[in-house]
């Protein structure tokens, strides 16, 4: 062996060695990195654990908040239709581009969509929105609740749940999360899924439990008890209507139950401080769609434009629309902002677009008026469901009826994602409709926001063109629901 291959085999062997060390010192780091945020996070918990022993008050329950205390017209006025004269130089619809159509393949429809990395640890199955979903959890984990339910009970609870690993669940909870487009409230029913499985029938261990999995994901959620009953208590970003709640330093905490609406006039007991770094407060907000599989249904939706008859052929998810059966009502700005399904905005896309093109924008908002006017049944919510229930987009199309703030909500997405003109909602007490911003100025009622002109259109007034208002709101002056995202 030459002296220079000596060297260079010199050279690598150390060089081998010093990667090998480092390997060795990067895993003997990472273990004590691992063991340190242990130790950690066990003493917040036994912190928490005692901190729970003690720290108790009673809190006042206030009265749900209501949206508006005007009711609705039980019935809706018609107008006779108009054809509207236009300058030719207003601007025309020249093309209107369609989503990709989604590719559902027969296996997508028996298999599971979403998957995650399992261990060979005890496993539980639910069934998320007819989605069988699998994770590794302690279903046994054997916490015994005390009875009666107190502040000890509950402090007992905590530290016995927090000695349990939860590492390998939360990280499966939160692909499913990433992988099924949940937000918060999607990720709370995710959670109330699973603890409805592991809590053997007990509410009040049930609702323990998602209180300890939606603290340890980083949400500032309290428990309270009165009369022997665990409620949970949530705050939100936004207003949440028709639910009761307590004020902790000047925030409230609603009394969120995700099976059902919960409204309670007792007074709870419930403490004033929070678990450390949880501070994520539930956002009702839907940026996409859920990919949740479901039912796909068909229906033809008819209406008349200008003696002209159409049907448009819809498919929308049924599942989507049980999504949200349980959603809390909450700001209209949530509905109106929120996006359509998937397969409802591919088949309303494609059934629209040769009615719309080549017309000027003021014509096609016209149509679109027209098909949200005539083409959906209309009904007040006490009608409908007894109470008030503002619909999103996909639950518009798989009720049977819809309201004046549903058939607004509806059409402003078509208005916006379709025509892409921009367009805010306007809140009048006891009724909701919409106004948008043409390129060309029109004649008609108009509503100036941030120094632009915005043109009304009611999509509940029947027969009604762009620029006409409901004679009872002539002379109101809406609030402005700002839709920009």
């Amino acid at each position: 062996m030459t002296l220079f291959k000596k060297v260079l085999f010199a050279v690598l062997f150390i060089s081998i060695l010093s990667v090998l060390y480092a390997q060795e010192d990067y895993k003997t780091w990472k273990s004590k990195q691992k063991t340190e945020m242990k130790k950690y996070i066990d003493e917040q918990d036994e912190a928490f654990a005692n901190f729970l022993e003690k720290n108790w008050e009673q809190f006042e329950m206030f009265k749900a908040n209501v949206k508006d205390t005007t009711p609705k017209p039980v019935t809706i006025p018609e107008v006779e239709p108009e054809k509207i004269e236009e300058n030719e130089l207003t601007n025309k619809i020249k093309e209107i581009k369609v989503p990709p159509k989604m590719q559902i393949e027969e296996k997508e429809q028996k298999e599971c969509l979403v998957t995650v990395e399992m261990t060979d640890d005890p496993r539980i199955n639910i069934n998320y929105l007819g989605l069988p979903l699998e994770f590794n959890y302690q279903q046994n984990i054997d916490i015994q609740l005390q009875s009666p339910i107190n502040e000890k009970s509950i402090a007992d609870f905590w530290y016995s749940i927090s000695n349990i690993d939860h590492t390998t669940f939360f990280a499966q909870t939160s692909d499913y999360r990433e992988q099924l487009r949940l937000n918060d409230w999607g990720y709370c029913l995710l959670l109330n899924e699973i603890t409805n499985e592991v809590s053997g029938g007990s509410q009040n261990l049930s609702r323990l439990l998602l209180w300890f999995m939606l603290t340890k994901s980083g949400y500032e959620a309290k428990v309270g008890f009165a009369e022997d009953n665990v409620y949970l208590l949530l705050p939100c970003k936004n207003t949440i209507y028709g639910v009761s709640y307590v004020v902790i330093d000047d925030k409230r905490f609603y009394t969120l139950s995700f099976d059902n609406k919960e409204q309670l006039n007792i007074s709870i007991n419930t403490y004033a401080g929070k678990y450390p770094n949880a501070d994520d407060l539930i956002d009702l907000s839907i940026k996409e769609p859920p990919k949740i599989k479901g039912t796909l249904i068909e229906k033809e939706l008819k209406f008349k434009y200008e003696d002209q008859e159409y049907t448009i052929p819809v498919t929308y998810n049924q599942t989507t629309a049980e999504y949200f059966k349980n959603y809390p009502q909450t700001d209209l700005e949530v509905y109106f902002k929120a996006p359509l399904s998937d397969e409802a905005t591919y088949s309303l896309t494609v059934g629209l677009k040769p009615i719309l093109e080549g017309r000027t924008e003021a014509d096609a908002a016209n149509v679109l008026l027209r098909f949200v006017q005539i083409a959906f049944q209309y009904k007040t919510d006490g009608e409908q469901f007894g109470g008030e229930k503002s619909l999103f987009s996909d639950e518009t199309l798989f009720y049977p009826y819809s309201d004046c703030e549903d058939r607004s909500i509806i059409f402003a997405y078509l208005i916006s994602n379709i025509l892409n003109l921009n367009v805010i909602g306007l809140d009048y007490p006891g009724h909701i409709s919409t106004a948008v911003h043409f390129q060309n100025d029109l004649v008609g009622d108009k509503v100036l926001y941030n120094s632009t002109n915005f043109v009304v259109c009611d999509p509940t007034y029947i027969n009604a063109n762009v620029g006409m208002t409901m004679p009872k709101f002539k002379e109101v002056h809406p609030k402005i629901i700002d839709l920009q995202k």
